[in-house]
């Protein structure tokens, strides 16, 4: 059989055995309107966003009892020229003092020329405070000592 060495026949032969090896064995598209399958991938799911939680607000801090210093004051004079100044501080709180001489005939105290400084004037020898306090009522003293150191005349 000289046909089947025919190049156009083993051609052929070799197309239509590849269509039903490769395909499987499917039929063959004859154009007239089939159906197609079509695939549709999964959709890939949208995380979830993990909500952030609120940051917890810091307590406000509270305010210490006020300090005074130098704290005692030693006077070993009267009279303005032996003036003196304390310093008051306190944590956490930023407002002003009131300072009180709790015996004004041994010393005067008047606000400083700094903020928080006090001057105190020693008037007359004895023992007294004065007391301090902050606009919250908190509060610290002063011990003051007032000495006349007498003069001696030669």
């Amino acid at each position: 059989m000289a046909w089947r060495r025919d190049p156009a026949y083993i051609l052929r032969w070799f197309v239509l055995a590849g269509a039903v090896v490769v395909g499987g064995g499917l039929p063959a598209c004859s154009g007239s309107g089939g159906t197609a399958s079509v695939v549709n991938p999964t959709p890939t799911p949208t995380p979830t966003p993990v909500p952030t939680p609120s940051p917890t607000p810091s307590p406000t801090p509270v305010p210490s009892n006020p300090v005074a210093s130098p704290n005692p004051l030693t006077f070993t004079n009267a009279g303005a020229a032996f003036n003196q100044t304390f310093t008051v501080t306190e944590a956490n709180y930023a407002g002003t003092f009131t300072a009180v001489s709790q015996n004004t005939g041994v010393v005067t105290v008047a606000p400083g020329t700094q903020p928080n400084t006090f001057t105190v004037t020693p008037v007359a020898a004895g023992q007294t405070t004065i007391l301090v306090t902050d606009s919250g009522n908190r509060s610290t003293s002063v011990t003051v000592t007032v000495t006349i150191t007498p003069v001696t005349v030669t």
